[in-house]
């Protein structure tokens, strides 16, 4: 959700150009009368803005006021007057995709005028300007007929200027303008009336639009179906599903909702994936259709019209124009003249679960996104689709400052009526009530507010998945982004086990993100307008409405995609504590700008001399001075009694910056204190230094404490060496480094070599002295010491195991022998012991030294 920067911009402040933009004469802004529909008196072309004030139509530009604004020049005109054909007050404004056209509404006419360059307007001059115009249906949209409640650019128009006009009682209209021909003007190239197509059976049926001067027959649903508001369910992108963008949904005042797919004009373009969606789906659909014993024959009916009205799309050869950039083209095709131009209306959508309705105020809807997986092949792998949702969100706003966020589960898909009434009643051809599930019900009614009004929705320049809400009590900014995610993945992978439980948890927990940029008093908030969002070429994103002809504007953060000087993260710098959010400032109520009417009032009686020649006179008490005088108690009343809650509000403004100054005080003395204990000011005494000095010398005692104890860490340290023992001399500690070094480089390897050999080699053999300068390691000597070693153990095990056995057979042979003879040769054992006993200690000397080495 976008951040608030500003409130209330200074560039549309009291006394800036910017607020000549907006404002009016006193009696136009005194004049209350409660609306009773749709009010959208703010349009925009880029960064142009067009504002209605009563009858007139203004023109600004956002460079040029906040240009104005800098140059401090009250003086300074910074918009221009548009001449209309209107006559009465102008309610809702809408400029074409192309901007070559702005609808005009009043409460029961249109016209459509013909918008000059940005750079006419642009050129400097502040005379008017009269537009050139054309009066829509000039027999249609009169006086005598049903009010206009919404007015519609198709976003499937090739020219970008094919109006959708909706009445109040249900008439749809389909304009396809061209200004060379003024009959595309006069009559529409598409008029039905839905009370009587939801009733029709087959196309033989008559479910026209009324003219004008026929006779208005009685239908039973006059009340239940007075429209609402209308909207397209997508807005002609290529992520967005086939069916989306031809789809009209229309909303009933009393609750009901209905869609018409596909509602196209006579040429419509299609975008690059408007075609490949609609051939999968709809092939895929026959199929599994075909295949299925049990589908109704009013499925079979459907699959076959969609199929139908496919392949005489595929069969024409499309129109190539070029498109808004510079290399894209645009396809464009004739509406197939079969099924029918007409479609079959379905609905009512009804709420499940139903909610407590007001009335309808609006809908909005934001289309499906486009199934990736369906339509391209697995090697495809766009890593940069935005997250969205597989299904239509349907928001409906109400009088009573509620929204109710619903869900399309099933999608709205192209349909038709039957070219023949049956005759055989079947139970599927009837009407099907379908039901939108109920998501969320937002309430955004101001506790405090107890004005009504006519809540409306904006788009989000921004995020699809964003939208703005006015209502009378301000603009509230609704993000779904928190939850879409979740149930496109729960969606996606779905599975019947758990399913209750998973959805319960997902309803109860994701809620939409709510914000309101925007507030508006509740005395003025009774006729706001829809707002309008402008990102200006300077990369600012503004919000504004207008209420009693007084502009509410908010600056927005934009995101960093869309923002070329928005830094790459956002973070905030070490130490910086987090802005808080920024307050709007005062705005003097429009009473205290309002001239009083009592001086015409006695202008007025000086004129028919009721008082008199003139006020100093004596006064006649006559019935007419009586009158006089009740007139002037109920201006002065009236206009005193304005006074007195505007000056309440300021009253109440000042007590409470007062408070929130006294507690602010508050926090920053509580503040300074802790800073005078830090510096400790309270701990010393007069003659020492003060601010910095004391922090000095704080941190110096503490500089001399720390080196107290890293003193008293070392005597304690030493002490704990000489526990073990007395401490090593420097040359005992050469010398062990030393031995630990000899060890480290005659430490063998895991898999050391061996060299098997049974022969002792001398040291100062030449084959010794050879082997050193080959290897020069330590290591292998090492090794061929150890070797030599299990070779004299092993040799001095052999010799006496021998020496035992030549002892055994002595011992045998003296049993035959005389005693001498015997003798004899134990002396000669002995001799022999003694000698390899020799032997092997002058060995085990000799290794020992090697040890030592």
């Amino acid at each position: 959700m976008p951040k608030v920067l500003e409130r209330e911009l200074k560039w549309l402040s009291r006394g800036s150009p910017g607020f000549e933009l907006f404002h009016a004469d006193a009696s136009l802004a005194s004049a209350k009368s409660p609306p009773n529909g749709p009010q959208r008196k703010l349009a925009q072309r880029g960064s142009d803005i067009f504002v209605a004030v009563g009858k007139e139509l203004r023109w600004s530009e956002v460079g040029l006021l906040k240009d104005a604004q800098e140059r401090n020049g009250s003086a300074t005109v910074a918009h221009r007057v548009l001449k209309t054909p209107a006559a009465r007050p102008i309610q809702q404004l809408s400029v074409s995709p192309s901007g070559d056209y702005i609808a005009i509404l009043t409460d029961h006419t249109c016209h459509v005028c013909i918008l000059p360059a940005p750079s006419h307007l642009q050129s400097g001059e502040s005379t008017p300007i009269s537009l050139r115009s054309f009066q829509v249906g000039p027999t249609a949209h009169v006086l005598e007929k049903e009010r206009l409640v919404s007015a519609l650019w198709h976003p499937l128009s090739p020219t970008g200027n094919c109006l959708v006009t909706v009445t109040k009682d249900s008439c749809v209209r389909l304009w396809e303008l061209d200004k060379d021909n003024r009959s595309t003007f006069d009559k529409p190239g598409l008029a039905v009336d839905l009370k009587k197509l939801v009733n029709a059976e087959s196309t033989q049926a008559d479910f026209t639009a009324s003219v004008y001067g026929a006779n208005k027959g009685f239908s039973p649903d006059d009340v239940e179906m007075q429209a609402a508001s209308a909207c397209f369910g997508g807005q002609g992108r290529d992520d967005e599903h086939g069916w989306a963008s031809m789809t009209l949904w229309i909303a009933m005042t009393e609750g009901g909702v209905y869609a018409l797919s596909p509602f196209l004009p006579n040429k419509w373009r299609a975008p690059a994936t408007l075609l490949p969606s609609l051939s999968t789906s709809v092939v895929s659909k026959a199929r599994a259709i075909g295949q299925d014993h049990e589908a109704t024959e009013s499925e079979r009916r459907v699959s076959d019209q969609q199929c139908k009205w496919l392949a005489e799309v595929d069969a024409q050869e499309p129109m190539i124009i070029a498109g808004e950039g510079e290399f894209e083209t645009v396809e464009v095709y004739s509406r197939p003249a079969r099924p029918g131009s007409i479609p079959k209306l379905q609905g009512p959508f009804y709420l499940s679960p139903e909610p407590e309705f007001g009335e309808i105020s609006d809908i909005y809807v934001i289309a499906p996104k486009i199934d990736d997986d369906a339509l391209f092949d697995d090697e495809f792998d766009d890593s940069n689709t935005d997250e969205g949702l597989s299904v239509s969100i349907i928001c409906l706003a109400t009088s009573t400052n509620k929204v109710h966020v619903c869900l399309d589960l099933n999608g709205v898909e192209a349909e038709w009526l039957p070219t023949k009434r049956s005759r055989a009643i079947t139970f599927d051809d009837g009407i099907i009530d379908s039901e939108l599930l109920l998501f969320e019900t937002i309430d955004l009614a101001h506790p405090e507010s107890k004005t009504q009004g006519w809540p409306t929705f904006t788009a989000s320049p921004t995020d699809r998945y964003e939208l703005y809400a006015t209502l009378p009590s301000g603009v509230y900014a609704l993000t779904f982004r928190p939850w879409i995610g979740q149930l496109e993945d729960e969606l996606a992978n779905l599975s019947e086990s758990g399913i209750d439980f998973r959805l319960n948890v997902l309803l109860e927990s994701s809620n939409t993100d709510v914000d309101q940029p925007i507030l508006i008093p509740d005395d003025e908030g009774s006729d706001a307008s829809t707002a309008i969002a402008i990102i200006d070429p300077s990369a600012d994103f503004v919000l504004f409405t207008v209420a009693r002809n007084i502009p509410f504007s908010a600056a927005l953060d934009l995101p960093s995609v869309l923002s070329p000087f928005a830094p790459e993260d956002d973070f905030i710098p070490a130490g910086a504590l987090p802005a808080p959010e920024p307050r709007a400032p005062y705005q003097p109520a429009e009473v205290f700008f309002q001239s009083s009417a009592v001086p015409g009032l006695i202008k007025q009686a000086n004129d028919k001399r009721i008082l008199g020649t003139d006020l100093k006179s004596q006064v006649r008490f006559s019935p007419a001075t009586l009158q006089l005088m009740t007139d002037a108690h109920r201006i002065l009343s009236s206009e005193t009694n304005r006074l007195g809650v505007a000056v309440a509000d300021l009253f109440r403004r000042c007590e409470r910056m007062r408070v929130e100054l006294q507690d602010q005080i508050r926090k920053v003395k509580a503040i300074a204190d802790k800073v005078d204990n830090v510096i400790g000011s309270n701990n010393m005494d007069d003659n020492e230094l003060d601010g910095p000095g004391k922090i000095q010398n704080r941190i110096e005692r503490s500089h001399e404490k720390t080196r107290d104890l890293n003193c008293r860490v070392e005597a304690l340290r030493k002490k704990m060496l000489l526990l073990g023992g007395e401490q090593l001399s420097t040359k005992e500690q050469a010398f062990a480094a030393e031995v630990k070094k000899i060890a480290q480089s005659i430490s063998l390897p895991p898999e050391a070599p061996t060299r098997p050999s049974a022969i002792v080699h001398l040291e100062n053999s030449p084959e010794h002295r050879e082997n050193d300068k080959s290897t020069g390691q330590l290591a292998k000597r090492m090794h061929e010491v150890q070797s030599l070693h299990d070779q004299l153990i092993k040799q001095a095990a052999e010799a006496a195991q021998k020496a035992g056995d030549e002892n055994l057979r002595e011992s045998r042979r003296s049993s035959m022998v005389g005693g001498g003879f015997r003798r004899q040769k134990l002396v000669q054992v002995m001799e022999m012991l003694e000698r390899e006993s020799a032997l092997v200690e002058a060995v085990q000397e000799r290794l020992a030294r090697l040890g030592q080495v």
